[in-house]
């Protein structure tokens, strides 16, 4: 688990610019795990935000002061491609699901419809609340812990169900529960 303790400069500097850019998102994945002190670290920051044009043309704008590239394979860290600085506009954004983004603050992945929460933001920000981020001192709104491990089993990835093993929570505890 991360020190809470210690802020990440990366992870400060990408939360201080979506506040600065007055983007409005919820904080998932990861990050989102350590704010809520489970045993995960992470290097990335997760987002989901909201879909209205107003606020993806803020985080469109704002991706083009990032210096963005194009995450093409997770596991090769070079494995990148540069992104020109007009590239994004908030009709871009909204011809994908998700982005994989290296930006010049770390990594970012945008999750516009993150798994197992088809409508995103809106679904998610029902039980987000306002925490100050792990290895931050950025308050943000953070999805909830169920929410963010319910994603997490629907998602199916190793990596999710290792996490979901080693805090022995494989098994969704609302059995049929539709999201």
């Amino acid at each position: 688990m991360a020190d809470d303790t210690a802020v990440d400069a990366d992870r400060q500097s990408l939360l201080a610019a979506l506040y600065d850019a007055a983007v409005d998102y919820v904080l998932i994945g990861g990050a989102a795990l350590e704010t809520h002190h489970q045993p995960h670290e992470t290097f990335d920051v997760d987002i989901t935000p909201a879909a209205d044009p107003d606020n993806l043309r803020r985080l469109a704008h704002l991706l083009n002061t990032l210096d963005c590239a194009l995450r093409i394979d997770p596991d090769e860290a070079g494995a990148a491609v540069p992104l020109p600085s007009d590239y994004f506009t908030a009709e871009t954004l909204g011809r994908a699901d998700i982005w994989n983004l290296r930006t010049r603050h770390g990594e970012l992945d945008i999750a516009l419809k993150p798994a197992g929460f088809p409508t995103g933001y809106a679904e998610l920000r029902r039980h987000a609340r306002p925490m100050i981020a792990a290895r931050t001192r950025i308050q943000v709104r953070v999805a909830s812990l169920t929410d963010i491990e319910h994603s997490k089993r629907t998602a199916n990835r190793a990596k999710d169900l290792q996490y979901l093993d080693r805090v022995n929570r494989r098994d969704d505890p609302r059995p049929g529960l539709e999201r």
